[in-house]
């Protein structure tokens, strides 16, 4: 059975506002006078306890996604809670996924930013790079989203440039102009590790093949998924890139319990409440014109992302097939998760628990996945990933004793007639 890396999700939605069945999009028309300071407080208080039990159970990694204008979750910079729960935290994969490259006047002001977050984590951050669905845009109103796809293509070849060339160098192109690109500090690693969720574009899909970033699928019905996962591994190969199962991350919701019908007792009611009320978005408001290519929003709409209306969504539509919710005993979510990563091809699984589920009921999920389920997609005794390849950590003076910078030039100061090594005795440190 082939290995696969997990990764939970551990973003926590506020609940309570009404009913938003009447409404056209939660991500648009849901006031803020529904947020209560005390209730919110705790909803981000639950995201660092989902953190930190993760890290305990040895899961390989956490991540937290960036939503705007909506209760989905209280996140609305990735980098930054990122940062946060990089602090509260020993060595678990950080995920941040979210920030649109868009919503930033200069790539360069987010790549500052990733490298920030990427040391101070000790080399613990995979970035997310979603092009942002179109409510987002319309409450940014930053840039125009006829040129979503060209303005996203040019901040990424000048993302890469940054990841892979030494500056300073100049950067000209049709919408970022600067004399001088030239980030100070660079990543901890080398490259950064990039997700990007992706509905099905052509597009995002030869983006990832031609940077070697993991596809992560959202939200596709599994035909369609497979087509562009074909697609997916035969525009790497035109890259030079091998068959990767770790570049392909599977999106699946998983709830735990001891038999099959206790778990859709746990779980049910929230996994409803939440396709009624979260994920009420309009296809026109998800991808306003210009988000996606002609051919791929015909394909979108003829069967793919948010072609049918998911706020219509019953239990048993919810749960059929391979990529539905998983929910059920240790033995039924193994079975079916075996199933649906062996029918793609996945190296890593993303796992969503219902954002409202009670922390005990999330607690127990959570424990009894990593117990009886993580277990048999590891080889025997294996440790989680962070775990059996450490992130880097702070160092000491005394640790660095020795050591001969592999890049580093030496600072010398002038004194009189002389020119003086600032730290003759240890190389690399203060």
């Amino acid at each position: 059975m082939q290995e696969l890396e997990f990764i939970t999700v551990v973003d926590r939605t506020y609940p309570w506002f009404p009913s938003a069945q009447d409404r056209d999009s939660i991500g648009i028309d849901m006031p803020n006078a529904y947020y209560d300071r005390d209730l919110g407080q705790q909803v981000l208080s639950e995201v660092l306890q989902g953190a930190q039990r993760a890290e305990r159970l040895g899961y390989d990694g956490i991540l937290v996604f960036e939503q705007h204008n909506t209760p989905l979750t209280l996140i609305p910079n990735a980098l930054t809670a990122a940062a946060w729960l990089a602090g509260q935290t020993k060595g678990i994969r950080i995920v941040a996924n979210g920030p649109v490259l868009s919503f930033y006047s200069s790539p360069v002001r987010l790549a500052e930013e990733v490298a920030l977050v990427d040391n101070l984590s000790g080399g613990r951050l995979t970035l997310g790079l979603p092009l942002g669905i179109g409510a987002a845009w319309h409450g940014y109103a930053v840039a125009n989203p006829v040129h979503a796809r060209p303005r996203v293509d040019e901040a990424m070849a000048l993302l890469n440039k940054i990841w892979t060339e030494d500056g300073p160098f100049a950067w000209e192109g049709d919408y970022y102009n600067i004399p001088y690109v030239n980030v100070w500090p660079r990543p901890r690693q080398d490259p950064v590790p990039v997700f990007v969720p992706a509905a099905g574009s052509r597009e995002t899909i030869e983006l990832c093949a031609k940077y070697d970033f993991t596809y992560q699928a959202i939200l596709v019905p599994l035909p369609v998924l497979q087509k562009n996962l074909e697609l997916f591994r035969q525009l790497r190969a035109e890259h030079g890139r091998p068959d990767d199962p770790s570049r392909i991350a599977m999106v699946l919701s998983v709830h735990v319990a001891e038999t099959d019908a206790q778990a859709r007792e746990e779980v049910e009611k929230y996994a409803l409440w939440g396709t009624q009320n979260i994920f009420r978005y309009q296809f026109h408001e998800s991808f306003p014109p210009g988000h996606a290519s002609q051919g791929s929003l015909r394909g979108m709409m003829s069967g793919g992302y948010r072609s049918a209306d998911v706020s219509q969504t019953t239990w048993e539509t919810m749960t059929h097939g391979p990529l539905g919710v998983i929910a059920g005993s240790a033995e039924t979510v193994r079975e079916r998760l075996a199933e649906a990563t062996g029918l793609l091809g996945a190296g890593r699984v993303i796992l969503n628990t219902e954002y409202t589920l009670p922390m005990w009921l999330q607690e127990k999920s959570m424990t009894l996945f990593a117990q009886e389920v993580m277990p048999h997609f590891r080889a025997p005794g294996a440790l989680a990933s962070w775990q059996r390849q450490p992130a880097a950590a702070y160092q000491t003076e005394a640790e660095l004793i020795g050591r001969t910078p592999r890049r580093a030039g030496v600072p010398e100061v002038v004194m009189g007639d002389q020119t003086v090594p600032l730290y003759p005795h240890v190389p690399g440190t203060r």
